[in-house]
C-alpha cells in the first residue's frame, strides 16, 4: 500500500495577494478564509502572521517600485477616483518621476514603464483594474445635461466631506487653469474676390503649424496669476528667454504641450510663489482640464502639503463649463491673430 500522498502543486501568488491576505487576517478575517480569497498558501500565511517567516518574500526580478511604494500609488488611484479619473498616462508619469528624483536605476527608457509593467501593474492590483481601464469617449456629444448635473452632485459631495464648501464662496479662493495653442501663424481671415474664384490666399510663411502653448490660471475675482509658456525645444533659446515677463513661467517638453513634470514645474516654481505674494488664503480650489494627464502623485503630495485642492472638470466639456474655453480664450486669440497680422506685415 502506497503510503505516499502527491504534493499538490505550488500555488503562484503575488507579494500584493500576500499583503492583502494579511492585512485581512489583521483585520478579523480567519486565515483559511483569507488564503482562499486571495489565493495563497495558508500554512504560509499562517507563518507569516505568527512570524515564523518574514512578512516580504521576494519573487522574480526585483520590482521598480517597493511593496509600500505600490501600496501607496493604489491609495492615490483611489483619491484620485473621487476628483478625476485617474488615467495609464498619469499612473506611469507619476513612476517615472519617483524614479528620476531617487535617482534609481530601471530597464525604462528614461525611466518611464510602458504597456508590459503596466499589465503587471494591474495583475498585482486586481482592484483598481476596472477604474484605471475605464475609457470615456472623446465625442462633445456624449456630455449630457443629466452626466453633468450628477459630476455637479459628486463634487460637491466630496468638498462637503472634506470640509470645502466655504472655500466656494470665496471667489478668491477658487481658480480655474486651462492651456490652449497659439499658432504662430493663425489661419487667414476672409477677404473679398470676385465671386466664382476658386483659389484665395493670404501671404504666409513656414511657420503656419508652429505654436506656442500657454497655461492660464485666475480665480472667481478676476486676478490671474502669471501664466506658463511651453516651446517645443530641447534648451529654450536665450534670446527668447530674455524676453519673457521674469514672473512667467517657461516650460519645454517633446511636443510643445503642457505634461505632467511641466505642470508640477508651474504650481511648484510659479502658482504656489505667487499665492504666497498675495497672501491668498488656503486652502483654495483649483479646477482643471478633465481630459488632460496633468496630475501625477508628486503633485498630490506637493499640493496636499500647500493645501490646493486639484478637481479635474468633467471630461469633453470644456465648451460648456470651462470658464477660461468659453470667456478668457476666444477673445485672447482674437487679438492674437490681430497682432500675428501686424507684425507680419
Amino acid at each position: 500500500m502506497n503510503l505516499l500522498r502527491k504534493m499538490p502543486p505550488k500555488l503562484k501568488y503575488s507579494e500584493e495577494q500576500m499583503s492583502l491576505a494579511l492585512n485581512a487576517v489583521k483585520q478579523g478575517m480567519p486565515v483559511a478564509t483569507a488564503a482562499k480569497t486571495f489565493k495563497v498558501p495558508r500554512t504560509t500565511l499562517l507563518d507569516k502572521k505568527t512570524g515564523r517567516t518574514p512578512i516580504n518574500r521576494k519573487m522574480g526580478p526585483p520590482s521598480v517600485l517597493s511593496l509600500l511604494e505600490e501600496e501607496i500609488l493604489v491609495n492615490w488611484i483611489f483619491l484620485m477616483t473621487q476628483k478625476h479619473q485617474p488615467t495609464k498616462e498619469q499612473v506611469l508619469d507619476s513612476v517615472q518621476l519617483i524614479i528620476k528624483q531617487e535617482k534609481r536605476k530601471s530597464p525604462f527608457t528614461d525611466g518611464r514603464p510602458g504597456k508590459k509593467w503596466f499589465a503587471s501593474f494591474l495583475k498585482r492590483n486586481p482592484q483598481v483594474t476596472s477604474r484605471i481601464a475605464q475609457n470615456l469617449t472623446p465625442a462633445r456629444e456624449s456630455v449630457t445635461e443629466e452626466k453633468l448635473r450628477r459630476w455637479f452632485q459628486e463634487i460637491h459631495e466630496y468638498l462637503r466631506s472634506e470640509n470645502l464648501l466655504d472655500v466656494t464662496k470665496d471667489p478668491t479662493r477658487v481658480f480655474n487653469a486651462d492651456e490652449s495653442a497659439f499658432f504662430l501663424q493663425p489661419k487667414g481671415e476672409k477677404v473679398l474676390a470676385k465671386k466664382g474664384a476658386k483659389s484665395i490666399y493670404i501671404a504666409g510663411t513656414n511657420d503656419d503649424k508652429e505654436n506656442l502653448t500657454v497655461l492660464v490660471t485666475a480665480n472667481g475675482q478676476g486676478d490671474f496669476a502669471p501664466p506658463m509658456i511651453i516651446f517645443k525645444y530641447e534648451r529654450i533659446p536665450a534670446h527668447i528667454a530674455a524676453g519673457v515677463n521674469k514672473e512667467w513661467g517657461l516650460g519645454r517638453s517633446e511636443t510643445g504641450w503642457m505634461c505632467g513634470s511641466t505642470f508640477f514645474e508651474y504650481i511648484t516654481n510659479v502658482f504656489v510663489p505667487w499665492l504666497d505674494r498675495n497672501t491668498i488664503t488656503r486652502p483654495i480650489l483649483l479646477f482643471i482640464d478633465g481630459h488632460v494627464s496633468h496630475m501625477t502623485y508628486n503633485l498630490s503630495q506637493y499640493c496636499k502639503q500647500n493645501q490646493i485642492e486639484i478637481i479635474a472638470l468633467y471630461p469633453n466639456s470644456t465648451h460648456l463649463i470651462q470658464p477660461m474655453d468659453v470667456a478668457v480664450f476666444k477673445l485672447l486669440k482674437t487679438y492674437w491673430k490681430k497682432s500675428c497680422k501686424t507684425i507680419s506685415h
